[in-house]
């Protein structure tokens, strides 16, 4: 027995021997009071012929999620990104999101070389709808999109990546996100919630929150420096904001109800960095080392601690930092969308930028419209004319597929962009109405991407995007929503509640009059039958067939109108 557990061990150790895991906690404060923490843990497996191989027989997973990796196999995905959000991320007070996204459910993905995209991703969908209890099943053709620039991969992918037929990008806004999201994201770590990290998850104060995204970015690593060997990532990322306190320090008990006790096991690094900047005033708890970050030209300097060494022997580890009330941070590049017009079939949606920096910037701005939206292409301006570069617009198929538009905008220091279009809505089948149809239809987000040589009001420097000293900013817009022409939904509950009174007492006298014995009447001489003593005219059974009748093609042709 005992050797049997040796030989399980040692199996154990080889097949975890090309894997890594990591887990960082950044806690920066933000102005007006808010806290920022974002998690990232993130698991590296050396095994990229054996993960897009379908031949090869892959058994042991060690340190990553086999559920999730099967997926990832069996559809013949190279890139998954999904995000979960609840909140708007408010770049204009907050700055830069550490990583952006839209409010409710995302997903894209880019799929292997020779495989049938289209029908891949149908099952991509499902999987993941079923692996994170989310609905994403409601994503259909009508609500995928295929970008032809937008949406690049962030690692080392097979294929020509200028090429958007890999790529596949769909959202919800409508998306509740909750604990039922959140228990089986959690799940996929290596220590889940009970060591280390992600000990501090508690889902009754991470949702009780301004701001909270889930995140699960599966990629492919380069693992040495001509990309000869390459590997697979994975990313589980959570990003929260946190209300102001009136509470003058920030400790762990403050923000998540409980302190750090231990460390995750099989993590060979576990690090909790701090930021110190002008809103945090003083780190009273010494620090293992202090470490300048550099990303996008700006250096920001934070406060680290190593949880394995702080943490041991059963020590518990919390933090002491004196805060304040900071100025609200001008990013450098914000967007902003909204509707106009008032009128049923004359709507528009604008879109600002403004470059609050003094370089100018090349932002590829995308919108996704939905087909039953109709758009106006002759309406589209950008003020000033001069600052669009590039153009690429595919338009939408009736039940098919949405509207994309694509544009590459110059924006000139201190300045700002304003892009219109207008649109008319579509009228829809009565069948084809949500039940709470009257709430309105969603367009979602709009995404601009750009990349900034210098990046102040970046809050995190994950390095995710970061090439050649490069930063790459991703910002969402709001979600629009857009009431449409709905149907009086009050006439088939009418019309079933005068069919239902008509049958009730046509047929009630039909019954009566069929099952009754009917004797006439001779003693009178009268033209009629008598019920129990009661004379009836054989006229008013006619009318009552008829009238039901009649009540019956009614009923019919209004619930089947074609």
């Amino acid at each position: 027995m005992l050797r049997f557990l040796y030989i399980s061990a040692c199996l154990v150790i080889v097949s975890d021997a090309n894997q890594d895991h990591t887990e960082k906690l950044f806690i920066r404060q933000l102005p007006q009071g808010r806290t920022l923490a974002h998690f990232e843990f993130v698991t590296t497996w050396d095994t990229h012929h054996l993960m897009f191989n379908q031949a090869a027989n892959v058994h042991h997973y060690g340190l990553f999620p086999k559920s999730l990796a099967e997926v990832m196999r069996h559809y013949g995905t190279q890139e998954v990104h999904l995000s979960l959000t609840q909140g708007m991320w408010r770049s204009r007070v907050w700055g830069f999101p550490p990583i952006s996204a839209p409010l409710g459910a995302e997903l894209w993905a880019w799929f292997l070389p020779g495989t049938n995209a289209e029908c891949q991703w149908k099952g991509l969908v499902n999987a993941m709808s079923g692996l994170l209890c989310a609905s994403l099943n409601f994503i259909e053709s009508t609500a995928t999109y295929q970008p032809l620039h937008s949406f690049k991969p962030w690692g080392a992918i097979v294929g020509n990546v200028s090429s958007s037929q890999l790529l596949r990008y769909a959202s919800l806004p409508r998306e509740a996100v909750c604990t039922e999201n959140f228990t089986p994201w959690t799940k996929l770590l290596p220590c889940g919630t009970k060591a280390g990290l992600g000990s501090l998850l508690v889902p009754s104060v991470l949702y009780d929150t301004e701001y909270h995204s889930l995140g699960l970015h599966f990629t492919s690593e380069c693992l040495n420096n001509d990309c000869s060997q390459l590997g697979v990532q994975l990313m589980q990322s959570l990003t929260v904001v946190f209300r102001p306190s009136l509470k003058t320090k920030l400790t762990m008990k403050s923000l998540f109800s409980k302190t750090l006790s231990s460390s995750c096991p099989v993590a060979s690094k576990s690090k909790l960095l701090v930021c110190v900047t002008p809103e945090l005033l003083d780190v009273t708890t010494p620090p293992s080392v202090w470490e300048e970050v550099g990303f996008g030209g700006v250096v920001t300097r934070w406060a680290v601690y190593d949880i394995a060494n702080l943490t041991s022997g059963g020590l518990k580890f919390d933090i002491n930092v004196h805060t304040s009330i900071g100025m609200p941070w001008a990013p450098s590049l914000l967007v902003h969308r909204f509707l106009t017009g008032g009128k049923a079939e004359h709507r528009g949606i604008t879109t600002e930028m403004f470059n609050n920096g003094r370089t100018s910037l090349d932002v590829l701005y995308l919108t996704m419209v939905p087909w039953f939206c109709r758009l106006f292409l002759h309406t589209l301006k950008v003020t000033p004319e001069s600052s669009r570069l590039y153009q690429h617009y595919t338009p939408a198929k009736d039940r098919v597929r949405p509207h994309t538009l694509e544009l590459l905008i110059r924006v000139p220091p201190l300045s700002t962009i304003t892009i219109t279009t207008q649109f008319s809505p579509a009228y829809l089948k009565w069948t084809e109405h949500p039940s709470d149809a009257h709430h309105g239809f969603y367009i979602n987000s709009a995404v601009a991407t750009t990349v900034m040589t210098s990046c102040p009001n970046c809050t995190i420097p994950s390095g995710l995007g970061t090439r050649h000293r490069e930063v790459m900013v991703r910002l969402h817009t709001e979600p629009l929503l857009v009431p449409l022409p709905t149907p009086d939904f009050s006439m088939p509950y009418n019309v079933l509640c005068f069919v239902c009174t008509v049958v009730a007492i046509g047929f009630g006298s039909i019954f009566n009059l069929t099952t009754r014995q009917l004797v006439p009447d001779i003693p009178g001489n009268k033209k009629a039958w008598t019920v129990f003593g009661r004379s009836i005219d054989r006229s008013i059974i006619a009318r009552g067939v008829v009238l039901i009748a009649i009540a019956g093609v009614a009923a019919y042709t209004y619930l089947n109108p074609e």
